[in-house]
């Protein structure tokens, strides 16, 4: 009977506690811990990371006076045209006269140049004093010996060994180098103070850092297409003269090449019809000659053939985009029938006499030829 009281008392104390606790209070603070939690991850997900990819708009007057697209971002592959390590980073930087580190010359495609260093800054064209300038130049006696534009793609690199990454600047376009202005970079790579702050991790096994430039020469091209459409033709016609029209057995004929607008042409005829006009109607085409296999011609032009006795031609418009034979026309241009009635007056004296009209055409030159 004791142990059951005892039960029974302990029980009923349980009750009083659980009755004192506000479950629903405390529903309610971790709902709203959640909440926050959830808005904080949200926040920090949503803002730039130091670590990852960035892109920032970054003013330059030493590089091209004006607003340059400088994108920033971690890598973790080495640079792979050339390095520079200087020791005693600091010792060098604020020893006297140290105005900056030039690299020994090295080549990227065909080209010499050399990476130089500023520790401090290269004041005399403008950088912020105490900041890292970067550059790299071309060697001049390669332009004086052949005098042209040289356009590179540029990225430097500053190792850090806390991320064990680099930092690495570029630009999304190529940068061009002549005999005028040699060099290109930044005078604003990093402050000097972070640079030297052993806890920032650009300083390595003691006062160690380590540069770098990647230089990818990209060719300027050499070949290149003009498209464009007829702006005059002083020639628009083209006659051909078909006689003995009756005795014709083969199976086409074209006529001579001849050259209107600066494109070579002919006309094609069938006398006894093609495709769908085989037995029953003269088929007729002009045909764009010397062409490319990759050309694709615009053409609008006329096709007659020609009435001998009024005016009443048979005329047909072509319009259109080239197929894969370069040729433009119909399979049933003008019945059999029509061209054997001698009151339509197109066969006289077994003589067929063809007319074509251009009125536009597109043309495509390529250099070189």
């Amino acid at each position: 009977m004791f142990e059951k009281g005892l039960i029974k008392k302990e029980e009923t104390m349980f009750q009083e506690e659980k009755r004192k606790t506000n479950y629903g209070a405390i529903c309610l603070v971790c709902f709203f811990c959640f909440f926050f939690a959830f808005q904080f991850m949200k926040l920090v997900t949503t803002q730039p990371s130091t670590t990852t990819s960035t892109i920032s708009v970054i003013d330059s007057p030493i590089s091209s006076h004006k607003l340059s697209d400088r994108r920033e971002l971690w890598r973790v592959s080495p640079p792979s045209t050339y390095c520079l390590k200087i020791e005693s980073f600091r010792k060098f930087a604020t020893s006297p006269n140290a105005e900056k580190y030039e690299s020994r010359p090295f080549q990227s495609g065909g080209y010499n140049w050399t990476l130089i260093v500023y520790p401090k800054g290269n004041v005399k064209e403008g950088a912020p004093g105490d900041w890292v300038s970067m550059y790299v130049q071309i060697d001049n006696s390669t332009l004086l010996n052949s005098p042209k534009e040289v356009y590179a793609e540029v990225k430097f690199f500053i190792y850090n060994r806390k991320e064990d990454k680099y930092f690495t600047y570029q630009e999304t376009d190529a940068k061009r180098f002549f005999l005028f202005k040699p060099y290109w970079g930044y005078g604003n790579v990093r402050s000097y103070g972070d640079v030297a702050n052993p806890d920032a991790g650009w300083l390595f096994d003691g006062d160690n850092v380590l540069f770098g430039v990647d230089v990818f020469v990209t060719e300027v091209f050499n070949k290149w297409e003009v498209f464009s459409f007829t702006k005059s033709l002083h020639n628009r016609l083209y006659k051909w003269t078909l006689t003995n029209f009756s005795l014709l057995e083969k199976e086409y004929y074209v006529s001579d090449k001849f050259v209107i607008g600066g494109r070579s042409w002919a006309l094609k005829v069938y006398p006894s019809g093609d495709g769908e006009g085989q037995g029953n109607s003269l088929s007729l085409y002009v045909v764009a000659v010397d062409i490319k296999p990759y050309d694709k011609i615009y053409l609008k032009a006329k096709l007659r053939i020609i009435n001998q006795r009024d005016s009443k031609h048979v005329e047909k418009k072509v319009e259109s985009w080239s197929d894969q034979a370069n040729s433009w026309g119909f399979q049933k241009f003008v019945p059999f029938a029509d061209l054997k009635d001698t009151s339509k007056g197109l066969l006289v004296n077994d003589t067929l006499k063809i007319e074509i009209e251009f009125e536009d055409f597109s043309n495509t030159k390529y250099f070189p030829s």
